[in-house]
């Protein structure tokens, strides 16, 4: 049995003893063989030395180091020492480890090569080793557990350098590992997609950038196709790097909808320049297709931004834990609409849905967190699981539900004019935009996850106002994706005429 398959095996037997939710608090979700070998033949690439070392921070039952070691011994010219360093926080995998490494030796030891081990049953982040920032080691790769901490938590305290806002404990992995990579040595990480963009993670990919060149990246469309075993819903990435490179360089793309295709994919080359922006926050922009730039959806013919356009995007006011004496089970007297993520659909606003406390009784408690009802574009933060588009966006329209204000719940974003009102067609216009495969395109490429921040929406390239206008003038007040689509491509195509003469 292959070594991958053997330490695999050993991980499945663990995972059988969990329940799911002790398996999500753990983050012990293991990585299949076949990607484990997929990025262990990268990971190597480049390392010539008689002595190689490998750290695996989150050895979980240790498919990743097997890989390596696997790969290693492949090779026509075989080194003559092997040190894995494994790092694991739950003490019931250690005999799991043990079998591994004794077969790793025995393997290594029949073509005459050394292997040594070093078990650490431990929390990775708060060793001493990690916070050591000591470059030692050849090879560094991971799937870490992903899961958000608070900021006072330990092991964010541990590594402020790369804490922002609200952390999650793959990044802090990613960022100490970083520090550990001797030069030109190797660091691998598959993990979700998150860590690309977003200001939660703007210090990791500092701290990334600083001490690695990225090399290499590979994509899975397909949220459920690569960790198929642990039914995980995660856009994942695998990012393979070099430590301390000089030159900027290229980044080579794959992609595969998950492990069955993994050996079909394409590659193309993007230069690194037109990958990882220039700003502090350094967002990492996947291309979709080779020779995709950056910015996909932002040519010259579309020069403006909400704030360019006088607009503001803003998050919804109602926190429902702090408001529950305002918010009603069911309709009362004088109360408002109140609208949540359900309410809203790419065709625009449905409501009520015979969704429990959709009702929200105006007074003077809560009347700095209800909006006037008059023209906003509205939106979800955050995209259904598998939805054919990033954005969902609806115009709302003044009057098209009862009473004198609406709540928005915070899960909801919203566009509106500071000191004036939008007007339909600037409604429905700004609404199709966001709608269109053209934003989709982008935010696919900019947004490492489901989430669409405020931020990013700030960020986002928009046709002047009198297209936006155009736009609306050529919809109904609930059009469809298709319609959406068709409208904007027909004057964005005039207004790119327009600009090119």
């Amino acid at each position: 049995m292959p070594i991958t398959e053997f330490a695999h095996l050993n991980g499945k037997a663990f995972v059988s003893s969990l329940d799911r939710d002790e398996q999500k608090s753990l983050g012990q979700f293991m990585t299949p063989p076949p990607i484990a070998r997929f990025m262990a033949k990268r990971a190597v690439t480049g390392i010539v030395s008689d002595v190689v070392s490998i750290l695996e921070p989150a050895a979980g039952a240790g498919v990743l180091a097997a890989a390596v070691v696997q790969e290693l011994l492949h090779r026509d010219e075989l080194p003559k020492h092997i040190e894995l360093n494994l790092y694991e926080v739950d003490i019931r995998l250690r005999p799991y480890l043990r079998r591994l490494t004794d077969r790793l030796r025995r393997s290594a030891k029949a073509l005459n090569v050394k292997l040594t081990c070093h078990i650490v049953i431990g929390d990775f982040l708060l060793s001493e080793l990690a916070q050591s920032a000591r470059p030692e080691f050849d090879i560094c790769i991971a799937n870490p557990p992903y899961f958000k901490l608070n900021k006072s938590d330990l092991r964010a305290k541990a590594h402020s350098y790369a804490v922002y806002g609200q952390p999650n404990i793959y990044g802090l992995f990613q960022a100490a590992c970083a520090s550990l990579v001797k030069p030109a040595g190797r660091w691998c990480f598959i993990t979700p997609r998150s860590w690309l963009s977003g200001s939660y993670f703007a210090a990791v990919r500092r701290h990334l950038f600083h001490c690695l060149q990225i090399d290499a990246m590979h994509l899975f469309e397909s949220r459920q196709a690569h960790f198929y075993e642990d039914r995980i819903l995660q856009e994942a990435v695998i990012a393979w790097a070099t430590a301390q490179s000089l030159h900027m360089g290229e980044i080579t793309f794959s992609t595969s909808q998950g492990v069955l295709d993994l050996t079909d994919a394409e590659l193309f080359a993007i230069p690194t320049i037109d990958v990882i922006g220039a700003d502090e926050e350094m967002t990492i922009a996947i291309p979709i297709a080779a020779g995709a730039s950056r910015e996909p959806n932002a040519p010259d013919f579309m020069p403006d931004t909400l704030a360019s356009l006088g607009l503001k995007v803003s998050t919804g006011p109602v926190v429902p834990f702090r408001s529950k004496e305002y918010i009603l089970e069911n309709i009362g007297k004088g109360s408002v609409p109140l609208l949540w993520m359900q309410h809203v659909k790419h065709e625009g606003i449905s409501w009520p849905i015979q969704k429990k406390r959709e009702h929200i009784l105006p007074c003077a408690g809560s009347a700095w967190m209800l909006l006037r009802n008059t023209n906003y574009v509205v939106m979800r933060r955050f995209s259904p699981k598998e939805d054919t588009r990033r954005v969902t966006a609806a115009p709302y329209l003044a009057g098209s539900l009862p009473g004198e204000f609406i709540g928005l719940e915070n899960h909801l974003n919203y566009i509106h004019r500071p000191g004036g009102e939008l007007t339909r067609e600037e409604t429905v216009g700004l609404s199709a935009y966001l709608n269109s495969s053209i934003v989709d395109a982008y935010f696919r490429a900019v947004a490492g996850s489901t989430q669409v921040n405020a931020t990013e929406l700030r960020k986002l390239r928009f046709p002047k106002m009198d297209s936006i206008r155009a736009i609306g003038n050529l919809l109904s007040n609930r059009p469809s994706l298709a319609e959406a689509d068709r409208a904007v491509e027909q004057i964005l195509r005039v207004q790119s005429m327009s600009a090119a003469v």
